[in-house]
């Protein structure tokens, strides 16, 4: 199936986060909003960088290429594949469930955040586990350090293109964007868990399938 095609998936689940856009939008609505989300893009991108290095050198550890080509690595990938395929079915179960109630407890969070804080609610909003699989499918199509580190640059630049693009939208014209936001964060909450659901479902049976074929050569 190739590199590619998991790396955007999993890059795109990411970016849709649903949790994470809506703190992110609550973050811009609260006093110092320029200020904190910038510091939350910095925690995000760091924690990123460092839970996919961690992730890629476990992966590259000689120990789990042993007994055969990757196939521990294999192993990793589907049942991480199986783990999201469950985790699409129970939130696609859930997806009209109203979530406004959670985003107004949000909101009285974060008015109060300084920045060091919105910093460490980035490294924790950042989607470690599909960062990780990321990583792992990478070192499970190709171990090479300069092919490692295009993808690690693309994945970053797919997971992290929702909060970066409304970041960048709020700094440049941010009194247009203090209305619009507000009103993407409704349909946010109401549509992103069915969209969602329906990706991860997508990333967990792409990662199934490529693992399988890693493993039987298919």
């Amino acid at each position: 199936m190739g590199l590619i095609v998991p790396l955007l998936l999993l890059g795109l689940l990411a970016s849709l986060s649903p949790s994470t856009l809506v703190v992110f939008l609550l973050l811009l609505e609260t006093t110092r909003a320029r200020v904190n989300a910038g510091t939350f893009l910095v925690g995000w991108v760091v924690s990123l960088t460092v839970v996919f290095l961690v992730s890629y050198e476990l992966g590259s550890f000689d120990p789990l290429h042993r007994g055969g080509p990757g196939i521990a690595l294999d192993v990793v990938e589907v049942l991480l594949g199986i783990v999201l395929v469950a985790v699409a079915v129970r939130q696609w179960l859930r997806r009209n469930r109203p979530h406004e109630g959670g985003s107004k407890r949000w909101a009285g969070r974060l008015e109060g955040l300084n920045p060091w804080e919105a910093a460490v609610l980035g490294v924790l909003e950042e989607p470690w586990t599909l960062t990780a699989a990321a990583a792992v499918v990478v070192v499970q199509h190709q171990s090479a350090l300069l092919v490692a580190l295009v993808a690690f640059v693309l994945f970053a630049v797919v997971s992290t293109a929702s909060v970066g693009s409304i970041y960048v939208y709020y700094a440049t014209r941010p009194g247009e964007a203090r209305t619009r936001l507000s009103a993407l964060r409704v349909r946010v909450v109401r549509a992103a868990p069915a969209l969602v659901a329906s990706v991860t479902g997508l990333v967990g049976v792409v990662l199934v399938v490529d693992g399988l074929a890693g493993r039987f050569g298919t």
